[in-house]
């Protein structure tokens, strides 16, 4: 088990820190855990117990710590990475899941206004879309809560409150 802390590289400017893949792994984890988007910069993992941990520690720079075994990093190679893909997104910042919401979303807006078009039917989609995109965002949102909360747990991130601004 290796035990990273993870910080604003902007708070460590001054010091050089190569990132190997475990590192970068470790800070991919965390900002798929950060289910408000709150981290907006770029990050570093550095392991907790070297000199460069306690310097980041006594600097105030760590943001997060988070643990990795050869278990959990198969495991978010195996499993988490994908559904991440599905529930909060890519690349691009946007899920799987909203993207075919905000599809069927459109698709029944287009719907409602056929049926608001005829003489005999418009009574019967009425709400219907706002109806199905409320439960769509409160299902994906719980599910990216859940998920969230499964990262925390399995990966063991906690937030360090004393942060260098």
């Amino acid at each position: 088990m290796t035990i990273y802390y993870i910080c604003r590289a902007d708070d460590l400017a001054d010091l050089e820190l190569p990132q190997s893949d475990e590192e970068l792994l470790a800070c991919e984890i965390v900002i798929a855990a950060d289910v408000y988007g709150d981290i907006d910069t770029e990050l570093l993992a550095i392991k907790a117990d070297s000199e460069r941990g306690t310097y980041a520690s006594l600097r105030g720079a760590a943001m997060y710590s988070i643990e990795l075994t050869a278990s959990n990093i198969q495991i978010w190679k195996t499993e988490a990475e994908k559904i991440h893909e599905y529930l909060l997104g890519n690349e691009y910042g946007e899920g799987h899941l909203w993207q075919a919401s905000r599809v069927m979303s459109d698709e029944v807006d287009d719907y409602e206004s056929i049926c608001k078009k005829t003489r005999n039917f418009r009574l019967l989609a009425k709400g219907f879309s706002h109806a199905l995109t409320s439960f769509h965002e409160t299902e994906i949102r719980g599910e990216k809560m859940y998920f969230v909360k499964l990262l925390k747990s399995l990966y063991s991130i906690d937030e360090i409150k004393a942060v260098a601004s």
